[in-house]
């Protein structure tokens, strides 16, 4: 009878323990969530405004989850740099630790009252695989013509809702992934073991963060007399140009390095004419008395554009002012030709079209397209080599890393 009672009582104490321990890592796992939520929204707000209030963004997203700094005796630890782990040091993650004491079940009666559980998680801001993004829920991906292809070194995004969002017609479309909230037909092709995904929910403005440069008057060009080269030889420096600027005739034109205000009017090149600048940035907008005009680079141009790789502006070479509601048929920013053209730096048009054509190759390195939706009927290449730019992918993520 001594020896039964005795192995009773290890009995219900493994038992005890067991369902103990059972809870505590139930519990665990519950807490994972909370500090899983809390990493990412302390290096999301991290990759959008630094350090301020990345501590109080992580607890906010911690208590949503039932865990609430210094309640319950509930401990939220957010640190940036991580102190622990294979990113301890790196400026560019936030790590986060939430700590609680529980009470037992079963082990107060062996004297065990509570023990300490405890969850760790490390976010930050990656690279995101994608470059090629359309936006309009209506719009999409097209191609036309038999030859035209579209050639991606990055993942593909296509918003629409339509069946057909992704149209290759007789052209050919490579992405490293694609997802489409619609459907396709015709050519998608992709590295992704699952191939051309559809139904997938879109995504938003992957830039919507990017501040717009500021500006005030004019520094070239009028209302009645916008900035015009017709033929020769002629350079160009950054300012406000109202009224935009046309480039025709033969013209060879020098776009010194900054950024270029294009105040209505557009950006248009002509006439076989040949254009060339390194680091700068086209920002087209409209206001007042200037209306506003697509980015129109066709006849035959000739020429090579990279965006800064530095400040600001780094990786944006056209960059459209988002408040902008164009007029039917009238936003549809066109690059074609004949001749070859050469592009480094973003392409953000987030409210208008964006036109591919010509029989010419476009060549975009770490090129990055943002749009209504883009249309390619010639060939057109894009680089993911982001390398040169301090920061990397201007398009980031922000992700579990531990």
């Amino acid at each position: 009878m001594v020896l039964t009672a005795i192995g009773l009582i290890a009995l219900c104490a493994v038992v005890g323990l067991a369902a103990d321990i059972g809870y505590f890592f139930d519990y665990r796992r519950r807490m994972q969530t909370g500090v899983d939520a809390a990493a990412l929204a302390g290096a999301e707000q991290l990759r959008r405004g630094g350090t301020t209030n990345m501590a109080s963004a992580a607890q906010a997203a911690a208590a949503t989850d039932g865990f609430t700094d210094g309640t319950d005796g509930t401990q939220v630890a957010v640190y940036n740099p991580p102190l622990s782990g294979y990113y301890a040091g790196n400026p560019s993650y936030v790590e986060a630790i939430i700590t609680q004491t529980r009470p037992t079940l079963f082990m107060g009666i062996l004297g065990l009252q509570s023990a300490k559980v405890s969850t760790r998680a490390v976010a930050g801001t990656q690279d995101s695989p994608n470059c090629v993004y359309t936006l309009s829920p209506t719009g999409g991906l097209s191609l036309g013509g038999s030859k035209a292809t579209l050639s991606a070194a990055c993942g593909i995004v296509v918003n629409s809702s339509a069946a057909g969002a992704l149209d290759a017609g007789a052209g050919t479309v490579f992405g490293t992934s694609v997802a489409i909230t619609g459907t396709y037909s015709g050519s998608c092709n992709t590295q992704d073991p699952a191939g051309c995904r559809t139904g997938v929910p879109g995504e938003p403005d992957p830039l919507a963060t990017l501040a717009d440069p500021q500006f005030s008057g004019c520094d070239f060009g009028t209302s009645n007399s916008p900035v015009k080269i017709n033929g020769g030889v002629a350079t160009l420096n950054p300012g406000v140009y109202c009224g935009g600027i046309a480039i025709t005739a033969g013209a060879t034109v020098t776009f010194a390095p900054g950024v270029y205000i294009l105040n209505g009017g557009g950006l248009s090149v002509q006439g076989n004419s040949t254009i060339q600048g390194m680091g700068v940035t086209f920002y087209n907008t409209a206001g007042g008395l200037y209306n506003f005009a697509p980015v129109n680079i066709a006849g035959g141009t000739l020429g090579f554009l990279s965006a800064p790789t530095s400040g600001p502006m780094e990786g944006m070479l056209f960059f459209q002012n988002r408040t902008i509601v164009p007029q039917s048929g009238k936003g549809t920013n066109v690059i074609a030709g004949s001749s070859n053209l050469n592009f480094s730096g973003a392409f953000y048009f987030p409210t208008t079209a964006l036109t591919f054509t010509g029989g010419g190759q476009v060549a975009i390195n770490y090129g990055i397209l943002v749009a209504s939706s883009i249309t390619v009927s010639g060939n057109t290449t894009l680089s993911a080599d982001y390398s040169s730019l301090p920061d990397g992918n201007l398009i980031k993520k922000v992700t579990l890393a531990e």
